[in-house]
């Protein structure tokens, strides 16, 4: 064959990937080159940048253009930047909006909702994190943690309506990203673990009035069931129905304008223990589930559920991404996702139709998903509530194989790229737990080793960045980081993927190798993802910096200095950026000294155990080592005289419920709360003779 032939051959093989990249990137209606408009980049969710001005080979050129320090709480920052004509909306902690010129960094209007926190324990908690806003239509809107869905002026940030979708005081909360499109809101909420009923509800983008709600889990059979889908969903109940609620849908909501459809992915359900949930089995629809809904009517078309009757909280309610592939020789409309179980997903999003799902770390909990029934194929010795002694250690943790992150879909490379993680989690029975009578360690470390005070070892857990081919299945590349829990994704036509991690590097790897060329130190965990833009044919690349949510105290467990804890930043990077960032400040408050300890050893070692299982670490951290005291959810060790005197009634007796911080009254007696509080105590002096350098407590 010829030199001419062989290049009409290769010519010729290349055609149907030319023609999907062509199929992907036209379809994007939605979408702006110029701009980042709406959540996912499109309304495909691919959280791909058309811009192409930055490249493999100018990347190491990239500097800060400017940067913008969030005049907030410092709760760091875990919501997508939204891009519309040349400025930037953006939420911080509490449901706060801020609009900044995306040119130079100037701040235009702060909207701050008021948000209430005093309601319940899911209210108080999903106050410190907000993922984001949608905007349309010249009006902005957002979730707020106490429930109401809000939309302001985007112009102004003057209020505009605002309506409540849920109910605060019975443990319902918001903290996910709104969408919008076809002239409707859409909305989810939380948090599952606590006893809310799931639900995702549309409204009128104009007024706010309500269209339309889809309940996830089956209520009460006695109040009557809303549909003939809870009917069925409830044959899947032991009980006939969710008495705790769950399979809340609090982040993944993604609109599909080919089908007008909507898909959501939904959460778990308390107990943990299945045994304990719904005696007598069933598969617990629609609790981790991808559904597909009617987006004008909210009317059930399909589901596909990830782990039925799940024991681990490995739930569904991760990003979801639209694209069309070729496979087998034909070209299939699909759904992508990576849930917490470790098992990545292609469905056929027409019809929800099973095509792939493979793992994309060492699953331990299932040897693999049966394509035929689309189940997996546990390991029994994974369900520990049936086994002696009622304990197993699997791979994923509770945190998952890929958490809340998003991922990105690259067309022209065919690659999704995966912030994911890979450690263990010991799960064990404990009736006094108050996350529904399990225990589980987000570390994978045994329990005895919090007790004694010891730092998890972090060479049990592995964070990284997963190239994930979908139409083979498997992992084209992978590169590790120091830590769990790094930011979210966005590739680029530029042939670049860009990703910050949980020790604080900005981060440029070669899309199709996954080479690092690019890295800048922007002295803060990165959780959120990063987006890209253009103004005046120049393309910014804007991070927003600070450790946010979960990773609120898993960072500095972990990190130290400036890597774990800088501030909450959005900074935008050009190829002729001169700006640099200032020296990093490390806020090291000083420690009050403390009360003095006269607790046993066991009497602490009993405060560390209730600490654990009445859920304190939730808010205050694992093993009480919090984020910093500049953040709204206080390190315990830096309590001062009048919290110590104040302790009982801080927590039995709700003296600080304005603020946050719910009543255990009821949970706990005064026994319990003293040996709380003396672990507490011995929390509070290994830091105070660590700041003081000495050894004792004279």
């Amino acid at each position: 064959m010829n030199d001419n032939s062989s290049s009409l051959r290769r010519l010729y093989l290349m055609i149907p990937a030319l023609v999907l990249a062509i199929v992907s990137l036209s379809g994007r209606a939605d979408s702006s080159e110029n701009d980042w408009p709406v959540h996912g980049q499109s309304h495909q969710e691919q959280r791909f940048s058309l811009l192409d001005q930055v490249t493999t080979k100018n990347v190491h050129n990239l500097q800060p253009e400017w940067y913008l320090d969030i005049p907030s709480i410092d709760d760091g920052l875990a919501a997508t930047p939204i891009i519309r004509d040349g400025i930037i909306y953006m939420s911080s902690s509490f449901a706060n909006i801020y609009a900044v010129d995306a040119a130079n960094g100037e701040p235009l209007w702060h909207y701050d909702p008021q948000t209430s926190v005093h309601s319940g324990f899911s209210n108080s908690w999903a106050a410190r994190v907000n993922r984001g806003v949608a905007v349309a239509d010249g009006l902005v809107f957002v979730g707020t943690p106490d429930c109401r869905l809000v939309a302001v002026s985007a112009k102004s940030g003057e209020l505009r309506w605002q309506t409540l979708t849920c109910d605060p005081s019975a443990e319902y909360a918001i903290t996910g990203a709104p969408r919008v499109a076809n002239g409707k809101v859409f909305i989810g909420n939380g948090i599952s673990d606590f006893g809310a009923r799931g639900y995702v509800s549309a409204y009128d983008a104009a007024t706010g009035d309500f269209i339309w709600r889809f309940w996830t889990v089956p209520g009460n059979p006695g109040d009557g069931h809303e549909n003939e889908i809870m009917e069925m969903a409830a044959e899947t109940w032991a009980d006939g129905w969710a008495p705790n609620g769950g399979a809340s849908a609090w982040d993944a909501i993604v609109f599909d304008p080919e089908f007008n459809q909507l898909y959501i992915g939904t959460d778990s359900a308390i107990p943990y223990d299945p045994s304990e949930r719904s005696p007598g089995g069933g598969d617990h629809l629609f609790t981790n589930s991808i559904i597909a809904l009617d987006a004008d009517t909210g009317a059930y078309k399909w589901h596909y559920q990830t782990v039925p009757n799940d024991a681990w909280d490995y739930n569904a309610a991760n990003h979801i991404i639209l694209a069309d592939l070729q496979i087998s020789g034909e070209s299939r409309q699909v759904l992508m996702q990576a849930p917490k179980n470790g098992f990545f997903y292609v469905l056929d999003r027409q019809t929800g139709a099973l095509i792939s799902a493979r793992p994309y770390i060492g699953v331990t909990w299932a040897t693999h998903i049966d394509l035929k029934t689309g189940r997996p194929v546990e390991r029994p010795e994974a369900r520990y509530y049936k086994n002696q002694p009622r304990r197993a250690t699997i791979v994923p943790s509770l945190l998952g194989g890929h958490n809340w992150h998003p991922m990105s879909y690259n067309p022209p490379a065919g690659l999704v790229y995966i912030p994911a993680h890979e450690f263990k989690t010991t799960y064990w029975i404990n009736p006094d737990a108050k996350l529904g009578g399990v225990m589980s360690d987000y570390y994978g470390d045994d329990l005895d080793e919090k007790k004694a005070g010891l730092k998890p070892e972090t060479q049990n857990t592995i964070g990284r960045l997963i190239a994930w081919d979908p139409v083979r299945a498997e992992a084209k590349w992978a590169v590790n980081h120091e830590l769990p829990m790094n930011g979210g994704v966005m590739s680029s036509a530029g042939g670049l993927v860009f990703q910050g991690t949980a020790t604080g590097q900005f981060n440029a790897y070669d899309a199709n190798t996954g080479k690092r060329l690019w890295s800048y130190d922007v002295q803060a965990s990165v959780q959120a993802p990063p987006v890209s833009y253009r103004i005046d044919d120049k393309q910014y690349v804007l991070a927003a910096v600070g450790g946010s949510g979960i990773a609120r105290f898993m960072v500095p467990l972990y990190g130290t200095g400036k890597n774990a804890l800088g501030p909450s930043r959005l900074v935008a990077f050009t190829l002729d950026g001169r700006d640099s960032l200032p020296a990093p400040v490390l806020h090291q408050a000083e420690v009050p000294r403390p009360p003095e300890l006269t607790a046993s050893a066991e009497d602490i070692r009993r405060g560390a155990e209730i600490y654990e299982v009445a859920a304190c670490s939730v808010c205050h951290a694992s093993v009480a080592v919090g984020r910093r005291p500049l953040t709204s959810v206080p390190d315990l060790r830096y309590m001062t005289p009048e919290t110590h005197k104040d302790f009982r009634n801080i927590v039995l007796r709700g003296y600080r419920r304005p603020t946050g911080m719910i009543s255990y009254d009821g949970l706990l007696d005064e026994a319990d709360v003293d040996v709380l509080h003396a672990f507490l105590i011995s929390r509070q002096w290994e830091l105070y003779q660590q700041q003081n350098n000495t050894h004792t407590k004279e």
